[in-house]
């Protein structure tokens, strides 16, 4: 019988999808992470928001439409998995940009900017 696949344990072996506050200071701001706040108040980034919701909606689906044409449970659950970790990927992705702006907006509080 095989394992179960864990999404932490899964994400753990894709470096790109780290924490990157692990690796720096609460105060300290990368270039990447400026540009990435940039991106996050850009007409661009509320675009790829809502493309990335319909995205999620559609694999959220996935599984109705195969049940609906008679699929069975080992399809149902392989598609399960494979939603699961597209949208971990997924959310793993906008969190970036997210946090990027967070940490942002918090260091022009603290300075005064």
């Amino acid at each position: 019988m095989g394992q179960a696949i864990r999404p932490d344990k899964f994400f753990a072996n894709i470096p790109s999808l780290a924490d990157p506050t692990e690796e720096t200071t609460v105060n300290e701001i990368t270039e990447e992470e400026l540009i990435l706040a940039g991106l996050a108040e850009s007409s661009g980034w509320r675009i790829l928001s809502e493309f990335i919701k319909r995205v999620t909606n559609d694999l959220d689906n996935v599984n109705t439409v195969a049940i609906s044409q008679g699929a069975g449970f080992e399809e149902i659950g392989r598609n399960a998995v494979v939603i699961g970790l597209a949208k971990g990927v997924i959310e793993k992705i906008v969190n970036r940009v997210l946090d990027a702006k967070e940490m942002h907006d918090r260091q022009q509080q603290s300075t005064g900017k």
